[in-house]
């Protein structure tokens, strides 16, 4: 079955906040900014939205407690601060972290809910989200989901609501121009694997492979510009949205479970796990449902799998260890994820052992 639902407005250009300005008036006339610690001010991003809002009488309060993979404790806290703002709409800035903590905030912010209830029934919709990304990799702006840390089961889980989704995404380029190599490079591995595990996965539909193999073909040409240090920032930031509204109608698959345990107990960030991980899977993919794999392939530009793998290798600003017991440990729960579910075939916990034991 087919299905269409993307009901972002995505906005795309140099200045397109200060052109759209007006836009937030729609929203109401008290927003909750949502952050990292630095990079929304460094980017210049918050200056161009608050100068914005205080141009249409909006009040506002910055949040910028957002960490690197938001726990849920911070999200509970941020909603809390949002009701006692009386916060109409919520803004986020930033990269996936602060784009999925400010999905968990609009939903605290108008449910009376202790902070492990937002994965249980919420009875009112989170407030309006708008988003602005500052990398190019999570998709988050045009996705439901918000993965947050959560320290009872030492991994990251997935909250989302179909009220979740960003009501617009401004997508500027310049935002992205002081990103670091490393960040760059993890953020593009992340866009990446979106757009292969969308299309590798039981979901998958005509409608979601028209954004997977854009994104591929774009991601393609654009990772040896990434890898030179000097990308088409707005045609990679477009990358991005695409392979995130490819997710957004299937998911994603094992890769992205098996990483959110090296991020949780290795530190590894979001994207580099998944580049570490995608070679191994791909590989057994190729094994198991070739024909399903060769579209990848060929959408990407790449001449093999082996050659597919070699540049998603390239992308990993640093190699991941792991021991022995870390990969038994690992692939033991792992196994257990509920995208497991999701995967073209079934795949068995000595199968993802063996993607992980390529990092020993």
């Amino acid at each position: 079955m087919n299905q269409l639902f993307m009901p972002t407005r995505v906005i795309m250009g140099k200045g397109c906040i200060k052109e759209n300005a007006s836009l937030f008036s729609e929203f109401g006339k008290k927003a909750f900014i949502v952050t990292g610690k630095t990079s929304a001010e460094k980017s210049g991003a918050l200056k161009d939205i608050t100068d914005a809002l205080s141009k249409h009488s909006i009040s506002y309060e910055v949040f910028s407690e957002v960490e690197n993979n938001p726990s849920v404790e911070t999200c509970y806290k941020g909603g809390q601060r949002a009701k006692a703002f009386g916060a109409e709409f919520v803004i986020a800035i930033g990269g996936g972290s602060p784009m999925d903590a400010a999905k968990a905030i609009a939903a605290y912010a108008v449910n009376d809910l202790e902070p492990m209830d937002i994965y249980g029934t919420i009875k009112n919709n989170p407030l309006p989200l708008i988003s602005v990304p500052l990398t190019a990799g999570t998709g988050s702006e045009v996705t439901p989901y918000s993965v947050l840390t959560v320290k009872e089961i030492e991994n990251k889980k997935s909250f989302s609501h179909k009220e979740s989704f960003s009501k617009i995404a401004f997508l500027d380029p310049e935002y992205l121009r002081s990103l670091p190599r490393d960040v760059l490079l993890d953020t593009t591995a992340d866009a990446l694997s979106h757009a292969v595990e969308s299309m590798l996965c039981k979901r998958t539909s005509d409608v979601s492979n028209v954004y997977a193999e854009a994104a591929l073909r774009h991601l393609g040409q654009l990772i040896p510009e990434v890898l030179g240090g000097k990308p088409d920032y707005e045609r990679l930031l477009f990358a991005s949205s695409l392979a995130g509204m490819a997710i957004a109608h299937t998911g994603t698959v094992v890769v992205h479970s098996m990483g959110y345990l090296l991020t949780y107990h290795k530190n590894i960030p979001h994207g580099r796990a998944n580049a570490c991980l995608l070679p191994g899977f791909i590989t057994l993919c190729n094994e198991h449902n070739p024909e399903r794999l060769a579209p990848v392939l060929k959408a990407f530009g790449a001449k093999d799998c082996n050659d597919f793998c070699e540049t998603i290798k390239k992308l990993i600003a640093q190699k991941v260890q792991l021991s022995q017991e870390e990969v038994t440990a690992f692939s033991k729960k792992a196994i257990q994820a509920k995208n497991v579910s999701q995967n073209l075939w079934t795949i068995t916990e000595a199968e993802e052992a063996s993607v992980f034991a390529a990092l020993l």
